[in-house]
């Protein structure tokens, strides 16, 4: 790989990892995408709850792992009683590779609290376009890996996105607001 390939890469990572501003459209709104047991989850579903979402892939070798560690933290931060009222969610963005069975054992690394879930490129798409996100495959010689937008999705109760953490907030930062968000 060429210098001048891996600055571009790091540019365009860089651009992803900012809060995306698009002037004049609302962001968030429901979606369908189906666990890692094939049974489909709408957000809509999981109203009554604080919802995080996060676009990554297994294959990260930096930031995926790190924001779900920030998960698991904050998981562990929450007094047991609140707990059921938190769902981390973990949507991957590499759904070829991303199987049921590879992103159970990913997930299982970092908290079985968190709900994998996936679909068709398709449908990842539309979920990632209604919040913002970005994803984007790069062809690495034999293989390839994905750029994606890295930011954490704050989703209140009645499933409206409120906040969107930029990469790196601690779990500590985001629980402030999730507690602020329980019923």
């Amino acid at each position: 790989m060429k210098i001048t390939d891996v600055l571009l890469s790091w540019l365009a990572l860089c651009l992803l990892v900012a809060p995306p501003t698009w002037a004049g459209k609302t962001l968030g709104g429901d979606f369908t995408l189906q666990t890692t047991k094939g049974e489909d989850v709408s957000l809509m579903a999981l109203r009554g709850k604080v919802v995080l979402v996060y676009f990554g892939f297994t294959y990260c070798p930096e930031m995926c792992p790190a924001e779900l560690l920030q998960y698991k933290h904050l998981m562990s931060l929450l007094p047991p009683a609140e707990k059921h009222q938190v769902q981390p969610i973990f949507i991957t963005v590499d759904p070829n590779r991303d199987t049921p069975d590879v992103l159970d054992s990913y997930i299982g690394h970092f908290s079985k609290e968190i709900l994998a879930l996936t679909g068709s490129e398709q449908e990842l798409r539309k979920v990632t376009d209604l919040y913002g996100a970005q994803f984007h495959y790069v062809p690495t010689g034999s293989s390839y890996t994905v750029d994606h937008t890295v930011n954490t999705y704050l989703i209140d109760t009645t499933g409206k996105l409120v906040r969107i953490f930029p990469y790196g907030t601690s779990a500590e930062e985001m629980l402030k607001d999730v507690v602020k968000l329980l019923p």
